[in-house]
């Protein structure tokens, strides 16, 4: 058996732009957060969790809580479903990211996970407008499990562990994503990563990356 693990903004759906966008809104509008760094990749960790920690700490030398968390959440959904309503096209699949998840789900000697530094209401908000079901994933964690990315998708690794009742060899998990910071951290875990090739990649010369989810199957074999 082994695991692949899927990144979701850039990797499964098409909602990069349209989640930042509202992202920085719901952080001026709940925080009263005004003249941050609006590229989201700069941060010590780019997740959801991780980039509002910063600025509650370079702001008010302390952490968020709870409750702001879930007010941000909030706000930050209902922005979503606003952007979604004036125009669906913001929120739509990666071509056959779909089919691929389906497919593996369904392939025997494989686990599907979701890793994603985002959080689980806008996630599962944004699958479900791309018409992505994720039904058949033995696992998933989000931003509310930790804030740096590593610890995301460590999360992720431990319940598909819990699951199926075993300590799978970290060579045979797969994490794919979109991001710079999605390849750190495979790095950090000492895990393999398949890239979505894209501009935040480019600088990356010496990693697997692909143009197409057809292309996925032949780096499983």
């Amino acid at each position: 058996m082994r695991y692949i693990i899927f990144d979701i903004d850039g990797t499964l759906t098409d909602t990069t732009q349209v989640d930042d966008h509202c992202f920085t809104q719901a952080l001026e509008e709940t925080f009263g957060f005004h003249g941050f760094e609006t590229d989201y990749g700069h941060y010590e960790n780019t997740t959801d969790s991780g980039i509002i920690h910063q600025l509650f700490m370079e702001r008010d030398q302390r952490t968020y809580t709870e409750a702001e968390r879930d007010l941000f959440i909030r706000n930050f959904l209902v922005l979503l479903k606003n952007a979604h309503t004036e125009r669906n096209e913001c929120m739509k699949e990666i071509p056959k990211a779909g089919k691929i998840l389906q497919a593996l789900c369904a392939q025997e000697g494989v686990s599907v996970g979701l890793a994603t530094g985002g959080w689980r209401e806008s996630a599962l908000f944004k699958l479900s407008c791309a018409g992505i079901s994720t039904a058949g994933c033995a696992a998933a964690s989000f931003a509310q499990d930790a804030r740096a990315r590593r610890d995301i998708i460590g999360n992720t690794i431990l319940q598909m562990n819990n699951l199926h009742r075993i300590d799978m060899p970290l060579s045979e998990i797969i994490y794919v994503g979109d991001g710079k910071w999605d390849y750190q951290a495979t790095q950090q875990l000492g895990i393999q990563f398949i890239g979505i090739d894209n501009k935040k990649l480019e600088d990356l010369a010496d990693i697997v990356k692909i143009a197409d989810y057809d292309e996925l199957q032949l780096h499983l074999v």
